[in-house]
């Protein structure tokens, strides 16, 4: 009996002597730390400009922007006039974009042209560069008859994406 009292004692040292050395070993760690995030989304069309006129083609009223698309209405007299305009777009934000896709209004009528040029799909916009591209209204020369629709409202939207 006196063995076993004295193991259990031991015992009991031992473990009394491995939480105070635990509680002397171990201390507290705290991780503290913050994330913020500083980039801005601004791409928009700061200027569109008649750069072109070709015959008696005139606007119908001034180009209507928003951010990222433009209406044109072109008064187109005979075969041959066009009327051809400059587009700038800006990223005025932080992140690089890239041109997802371009949506234009199709005219459903075979006299009147309706075409983009200097800018495509995937093309860069880099972040605080600017991009210029042409969009064309024009008669078609080749009609040879008079089409039942005069006018029609033409739209071209760039669709912007992050670039990856």
């Amino acid at each position: 009996m006196k063995k076993k009292n004295i193991i259990i004692t031991f015992l009991v040292g031992i473990v009394c002597i491995m939480a105070i050395a635990y509680a002397s070993f171990s201390q507290t760690l705290n991780i503290t730390g913050s994330a913020a995030i500083d980039s801005t989304w601004n791409i928009k069309i700061t200027n569109v400009s008649t750069k072109n006129i070709v015959g008696d083609a005139t606007k119908a009223f001034e180009p209507v922007v928003s951010d990222t698309s433009v209406t044109f209405k072109t008064n187109l007299i005979q075969p041959g006039d066009s009327m051809t305009y400059s587009v700038t777009i800006t990223n005025a934000g932080t992140i690089d974009a890239k041109v997802g896709s371009i949506e234009k209004t199709e005219s459903q009528n075979p006299a009147i042209i309706f075409s983009t040029t200097g800018i495509n799909e995937n093309d860069l916009l880099k972040a605080g560069e600017t991009q210029t591209f042409d969009v064309t209204v024009a008669y078609n020369q080749n009609v040879t008859s008079q089409p039942e629709e005069m006018s029609k409202t033409l739209t071209v939207k760039l669709n912007y994406v992050q670039n990856s």
